[in-house]
């Protein structure tokens, strides 16, 4: 009981507080409406479609048909426009003046270089040259991930007819005259299950994101902010106790009959509240301001109490590892301002290089942008329950890793 009401105690503090309600509430829209205005965000768009794509298939054999087949299927109707030309300077043409988004070249030698004799894979190398938009970073990568996928389903399925051959073969099944043309048929019969999608998929969730009026940078930065500026929220509670010792309020309130445990398991609830209410406050303001669309009301709601937990256990971390407010203040804007650029708070996410993007995954800031915007995306609670097991593993370490510096500190 008493650590409900310390907590609560907190709560009607920060929220009586002017100066802390603009920081927690007015600042994150006011930057989420400058950003998204600045980058053409406010129209809206929430994703990639009917990307164009020039395709010029020099290559004589069954591979060439068969990729330019994938991208005319019925089932990227809705994704791609693709438009199939013969010049290549054409091509990348259209594409500089922003008439396409991507240029496939299929090289001449292509099938024979790919699938020399239909049962194995040369060493030899055909390029397929993808000429891109760079304005387009998630248009022209959907082309090349597409591209891509034909060849690793291709190069999956010719490794998978030289093993059937050969083993065909030593049971007796086939002659080895027989090797070049069963090797061929299983070749083609993999590319045309590839360019007809039943070996290929490529959904809208993975291609949401896009540059300059199709990528929703008001759906992008309204989680963003909210999350950046929970964790100055957070760590900003966890100096509080910093404030209380050196101001005396904490020793006073350690000589009670009130346990320490409880002081500062009410302290860590009291930061764990203000940060829900904060982001809560913000989900439910945007969704009615700006008709963001959050995704699954369950995963929202799990996502943000997993996160909110694990932005605190981090605030109580640095107030538990750090000497003097001051010094919590510095450790706590630094973190914030790091977590937030390498997880990509300030641009799109997507942008980040690879390395970049993994070594971000220390921070609450990376599973809680890729958690909201693959539920924005159309995503269940169950295709990020991964992400939610993540934050709250992180909260139980962070805070225990903080509890022991506390004991110390309060011996």
């Amino acid at each position: 009981m008493k650590v409900l009401q310390i907590a609560l105690k907190d709560l009607k503090v920060v929220f009586r507080d002017t100066g802390a309600l603009v920081m927690m509430l007015v600042t994150p829209f006011a930057l989420t409406l400058a950003i998204a205005s600045a980058f053409g965000g406010l129209g809206g768009g929430s994703g990639v479609s009917r990307i164009p794509v020039v395709l010029v298939n020099r290559d004589e054999g069954e591979l060439g048909a068969h990729l330019v087949a994938m991208f005319e299927a019925a089932e990227l109707a809705n994704l791609v426009s693709p438009t199939a030309l013969d010049d290549i300077d054409e091509a990348r043409r259209l594409v500089d003046v922003e008439k396409a988004t991507a240029a496939v070249m299929i090289p001449p030698d292509f099938t024979a270089v790919f699938m020399p004799d239909g049962s194995s894979v040369t060493t030899r190398q055909a390029l397929i040259e993808v000429y891109a938009n760079p304005s387009r970073p998630i248009s022209s990568g959907v082309i090349r991930a597409a591209v891509e996928r034909f060849l690793s389903a291709t190069a999956a399925g010719a490794a998978a007819g030289e093993v059937a051959v050969h083993q065909m073969m030593q049971s007796g099944l086939i002659a080895p005259q027989q090797a070049v043309a069963v090797g061929q048929a299983v070749g083609e019969r993999t590319a045309q299950e590839v360019a007809t999608g039943q070996r290929i998929s490529i959904t809208q969730e993975t291609v949401v994101r896009e540059g300059n009026g199709n990528f929703n940078w008001l759906g992008y930065m309204a989680p963003s902010m909210a999350i950046m500026f929970l964790m100055f929220t957070t760590t900003g509670a966890g100096r509080s106790l910093l404030v209380e010792r050196s101001q005396g309020t904490l020793p006073r309130l350690l000589t009670t009959p009130t346990h320490a445990a409880a002081v500062l398991g009410g302290k860590v609830l009291g930061a764990y509240l203000t940060g829900l209410a904060q982001m809560t406050i913000l989900i439910v303001a945007s969704s009615l301001i700006f008709d963001l669309n959050w995704g699954s009301i369950a995963g929202v709601a799990l996502l943000t109490l997993a996160l909110v937990a694990a932005a605190t256990a981090w605030g109580m971390f640095i107030a538990a590892y750090s000497r003097t407010p001051a010094q919590a203040n510095a450790v706590g804007t630094a973190l914030t301002l790091t977590f937030g650029g390498v997880a990509g708070n300030f641009i799109p996410r997507f942008l980040l290089p690879t390395w970049l993007r993994l070594a971000s995954y220390i921070s609450p800031n990376a599973w809680g942008l890729e958690g909201f915007g693959d539920l924005a995306a159309g995503a269940a609670l169950a295709d990020i329950g991964g992400g939610i097991v993540a934050l709250l593993v992180m909260a139980v370490v962070i805070f225990g890793l903080a509890v022991i510096a506390f004991r110390r500190q309060y011996a």
